[in-house]
């Protein structure tokens, strides 16, 4: 049998056995507040201390001197499943957990390692576990085998230029690479959203270009536990880019943004050669630069701070700037800034467990209507699709779009 290997570095062990279990965590997790408002007849780990709790007790199990010196383990596989229910069916991986914690501890590391763990170690050893198959078996297989989440020919990628009619570039050599994506390359709603950010490239005169290869980012393999099947992956992509020659890589999308900016250096083990932009923060440097003429939009709007985007990767400001400069005020809901709360989309739970995200959706939406304002806006197309698909049932006159939407309709380029 093959070796159990701990994903974890030191300073992790350290934050599992540290945890002070005060339930800070739980207290703050979103996903937590519904399950008790709506009871489930499973007993297992539905917050982040729990979890913490139930990995300890396993690995001592494991690794523990009782299991050292008897050379013995015992029986696990009820905590193991319980345990890869709350991670893979109830988590987001939001990180807001990480934020309220009061001794510091990177709780989304920490859980994404755990994660790791049974990818790594659970699959091969254990009786099969249906989430922990679904993910393996067709979420990353898919992904490496097509290049992509939905398991489309990759061919077909910049067909979603042909249904919005938008005029994109696909160069030999060029200043900027626009990296779409794969839900605004293949979902329709989403694609939308490229179409009014390579509108806004083209009306400023960038010198972008599309990659004639794009592949998933690799976001997905990364937080199911499978971050070392994301290397070839990511290789590629750091090929096609350096084949363009490009200084400065943007994207639409906050899921891409970690991947290209913080997870490609983890996973090879060297900074890229380029920028790394989310196209917020490209657009502050259009304002900046004066290469935007903002026309105002009537009404109050509110926005919703994408978790992948603001918590996790630290644009918060850039997207407010956009928004005050666009229309005539912001009014922010609860749950904003660091500690905005997911739309349900995350974690890969819209494909493990789709009406729990749509449930967090309806919960998230409720929050945002409470600022009276009739277009929500967002910075992700992951966010936009799974609040505007609430919507259609809450309110027919509310409307949730891209921030790069709002900024294209705004200039009259869409």
């Amino acid at each position: 049998m093959k070796q159990t290997k701990i994903p974890l570095s030191v300073k992790q062990l350290i934050e599992l056995d540290g945890c002070a279990r005060c339930e800070l965590c739980r207290e703050f997790c979103s996903l937590y507040a519904l399950l008790n408002e709506n009871p489930h007849p499973l007993k297992f780990p539905t917050s982040t201390v729990a979890v913490i709790k139930q990995f300890r007790s396993i690995l001592r199990d494991q690794f523990g001197l009782k299991a050292k010196l008897l050379r013995s383990k015992p029986k696990i596989k009820e905590k193991l499943w319980m345990l890869a229910d709350a991670l893979f069916l109830y988590c987001t991986t939001c990180g807001r957990c990480k934020v309220v914690c009061p001794l510091g501890i990177d709780t989304w590391s920490l859980l994404n390692s755990v994660r790791e763990y049974f990818m790594n170690n659970f699959t091969s050893q254990y009786p099969t576990h249906c989430v922990i198959d679904f993910i393996s078996n067709t979420i990353n297989t898919t992904i490496q085998n097509s290049g992509n989440i939905f398991n489309v020919s990759n061919a077909s990628r910049h067909d979603w230029a042909l249904y919005t009619g938008a005029d994109i570039q696909v160069k030999d050599n060029a200043k900027v690479v626009y990296f779409v994506g794969c839900v605004s390359s293949y979902q329709g709603r989403a694609q939308d959203i490229a179409h009014a950010i390579t509108a806004i490239l083209n009306s400023v005169g960038e010198d972008w270009t599309l990659l004639k290869d794009e592949w998933c980012c690799g976001h997905p393999l990364t937080i199911s536990g499978a971050g070392n099947k994301a290397k070839s992956i990511a290789e590629h992509n750091l090929r096609m880019i350096r084949d363009v020659g490009a200084k400065m890589v943007i994207t639409g999308c906050p899921g891409c943004y970690l991947a290209l900016k913080h997870e490609y250096p983890k996973i090879l083990g060297k900074p890229v050669e380029f920028e790394v932009l989310h196209f917020t923060e490209l657009l502050n440097i259009y304002l900046n630069e004066g290469k935007l003429k903002p026309i105002k939009l009537d009404g109050k709007v509110t926005y919703h701070d994408p978790c992948e985007l603001g918590r996790l990767g630290g644009v918060l400001n850039e997207p407010r700037r956009i928004i005050n400069t666009f229309t005539n005020g912001l009014l922010e809901p609860y749950g904003s800034g660091m500690d905005g709360i997911c739309c349900g989309s995350g974690g890969l739970i819209k494909a493990t467990n789709p009406s729990l995200a749509d449930l967090l959706a309806i919960k998230r939406l409720d929050m945002l209507m409470e600022t009276k304002s009739k277009l929500i806006l967002s910075a992700c197309p992951t966010c936009v699709q799974s609040l505007s698909k609430v919507a259609m049932d809450k309110n027919k006159e509310l409307r949730v779009i891209d921030l790069a939407e709002l900024v294209a309709q705004q200039l009259g380029l869409i």
